[in-house]
């Protein structure tokens, strides 16, 4: 399996002292977007699944939407001399530049995310208002 990423909203920022919380929200939030927007046509059911991924940085871990699939076999499609196996290669590609160009930043998307933040937060003890104090 390899896998192809889609993305995150930036909602979470690194160095945010909430950010492992809204982290987690963001990636929810998104997976449920692509779940309920862009789900896997039957034909790829088989061999490909959303999910998040944690990448390292220097400066810490962030998370990421991918889609993972079963390269070894897209890519035989790609050579095989059987015509409705290249035309699967070609609606699967076809199919991963349309949810490649989700716009995972737009407003509804932010708004959502910032939703499920603050109803998880008690606004009431401003833990919506938390700030990194750089040292």
């Amino acid at each position: 399996m390899d896998y192809l990423v889609l993305g995150s909203n930036g909602f979470a920022q690194l160095g945010d002292s909430a950010f492992y919380k809204k982290q987690k929200i963001e990636m929810r939030v998104l997976l449920d977007y692509f779940h309920n927007n862009f789900p896997i046509p039957q034909k790829f059911k088989t061999i490909v699944y959303y999910s998040v991924k944690t990448f390292n940085h220097d400066f810490g871990d962030y998370q990421e939407i991918v889609l993972w699939y079963d390269r070894e076999y897209v890519d035989s499609l790609e050579d095989s001399e059987i015509e409705s196996e290249t035309v699967v290669f070609d609606l699967f590609w076809s199919w991963f530049r349309v949810i490649e160009s989700a716009d995972l930043e737009s407003d509804q998307l932010t708004d959502q995310i910032k939703n499920a933040y603050f109803k998880s937060v008690d606004v009431s003890k401003g833990e919506h208002l938390s700030v990194s104090i750089a040292s």
